[in-house]
């Protein structure tokens, strides 16, 4: 396909993209399907199951997705996302419609947490680092685009499922999730198609009559890099600072401001909001004003929320709904910038893979920040200063990366592309 070609169709791809990427957010419907498949699974042994005991399960497929990010972006990168995309579709269908027949842990655990793990990643991966590929001149906006129709998935699914669940139980409900994954995502996989070779060089702006374009790096490369360390530390720093506040954000709104548990379901529905619009609006700002200054207005912005969640005694509803919308919209802010920002900085050419291995950090970030608000005793202002202290640990990091840059725009000469022969 030529370029001329290929830019008349990416639209309708990147459409593709974020339709694929919707369907992929049921995987954070498991809160809802847990309590049914709790009781379904004590009812087959003749025991008692909670929703706890099959915590596990999700924290193996929640776990699973950055390393099958990884394995698929070595396969995107090399063959295009057609193959990747079709197999983590497949793999969704199976897992969810193995799920409905399963009668015990077991069975539940390779069904939901390997194989709706492995759709999962491999599906995300591929959409959100191939929809940059396509847009070099927009990388914030369609990277953006992409994450945050993951996030619009994962609020509006959670309704649908429980409407089916209500209607027509569990096992229905995951028969119908399954046909859903492998109706929306199989069939649009086999539209998709890598970008062409040196589109990137071809299509973004010129300045002084020469395209502006970065060395493309693979994963060893970037790793040598004196820039990987701090943004992948930065990374972190995010997901430390948003799953702290958005794994127990009904608790905190019941504890700290004394609404009904009822009324406290709001405040997860607030930070999911602010983080979906934080994924997409933070990304098209960041193609005109560049991706670390807008990454660190949001981190800013998250300080002022952390304030006004400190502030906030019992009946500050405003207040603390807030607060807690200013740390989703940095959280989202993130996972919508890094897509772009590590294509910039490393090169398009090998981003699936580069990206993928970031994630890890930020998964490492995303374990850390439940423990350290559970290490908080209780003690919210404590939890609320810890909080400040992660990002403010991310300021630093940002500096010592922007020093970097500065430092190497000087000496040009002694950057390190980190590439192997090949």
């Amino acid at each position: 396909m030529s370029f001329t070609e290929f830019l008349q169709v990416r639209k309708k791809l990147l459409a593709a993209f974020c339709l694929i990427n919707f369907t992929t957010g049921a995987l954070y419907v498991w809160s809802i399907l847990a309590g049914p498949l709790a009781l379904k699974l004590g009812a087959v042994a003749g025991t008692s199951y909670t929703s706890a005991d099959l915590a596990p399960i999700f924290g193996i497929a929640s776990g699973l997705t950055p390393f099958l990010m990884i394995a698929g972006g070595i396969v995107n990168d090399r063959f295009g996302p057609k193959w990747v995309i079709g197999a983590g579709g497949v793999a969704l269908l199976v897992g969810y419609a193995l799920a409905s027949f399963a009668d015990s842990m077991t069975e539940l655990t390779v069904a939901y947490g390997v194989l709706v793990g492995i759709g999962t990643g491999l599906v995300n991966g591929c959409t959100i680092n191939t929809a940059v590929k396509y847009f070099p001149e927009r990388r914030g906006f369609a990277g953006g685009l992409v994450t945050a129709s993951l996030g619009i998935g994962a609020a509006t699914l959670p309704f649908v499922v429980q409407f089916a669940i209500d209607g027509f139980g569990i096992d229905a409900a995951l028969l119908g999730l399954s046909l859903f994954s492998g109706v929306v995502i199989v069939p649009l996989a086999m539209m998709t198609r890598p970008a062409p070779e040196g589109f990137a060089e071809a299509v973004t702006p010129r300045h002084n009559g020469q395209a502006t374009h970065v060395v493309s790096k693979n994963w060893r490369g970037m790793i040598a890099t004196p820039t990987f360390w701090p943004l992948g530390l930065f990374f972190m720093t995010s997901a430390t600072l948003g799953l702290m506040l958005l794994s127990n954000a009904a608790g905190l709104a019941q504890e700290q401001i004394g609404l009904t548990a009822a009324a406290a379901a709001s405040a997860v529905s607030i930070i999911s909001i602010a983080n979906t619009a934080g994924r997409f609006v933070s990304g098209t700002v960041s193609d005109r004003l560049g991706r670390v200054p807008t990454l660190l207005a949001t981190l800013t912005v998250a300080l002022c929320g952390l304030f006004c969640l400190g502030n906030a005694g019992t009946g500050d509803t405003t207040l603390f709904f807030t607060g807690l919308a200013c740390v989703g919209l940095c959280f989202g802010a993130f996972i919508g910038i890094y897509p772009g920002l590590v294509a910039d900085e490393y090169g398009p050419a090998h981003n699936s893979v580069n990206f993928s291995i970031l994630m890890i950090g930020y998964s490492v970030g995303g374990m850390a920040g439940p423990y350290l608000m559970k290490a908080g005793g209780g003690a919210l202002q404590d939890v609320y200063f810890t909080a400040a202290g992660v990002a403010l640990f991310g300021f630093l990091c940002a500096f010592v990366y922007l020093a970097l840059k500065r430092r190497e725009k000087r000496s040009p000469a002694l950057s390190f592309t980190g590439n192997r022969p090949h």
